[in-house]
């Protein structure tokens, strides 16, 4: 599949919605540039797992969740920033 996409005045591409769905685009992708070309991959959001992983019964399932997240969107930055 070859697509011809527009990169706005921000620098951001669209990714029309049925490629997104064709390669497990979710929320996150991981860019790198690769001889001349820009290659992404999609990464599984992190936080999605982390909530899957909080145990039933928790007495602050809702607190115990925003810690998970702050701390997965640190984890992530540091991933991202090297």
């Amino acid at each position: 599949m070859e697509l011809l996409l527009k990169v706005d005045s921000k620098g951001r591409v669209l990714i029309p919605r049925a490629l997104r769905e064709q390669l497990g685009i979710r929320k996150l992708v991981k860019a790198r540039v690769e001889g001349g070309r820009v290659v992404l991959e999609p990464v599984g959001d992190p936080v999605e797992l982390l909530e899957r992983a909080v145990v039933e019964g928790t007495e602050d399932v809702e607190g115990e969740i925003g810690e998970l997240r702050r701390v997965a969107e640190v984890e992530l930055r540091k991933l991202v920033e090297g």
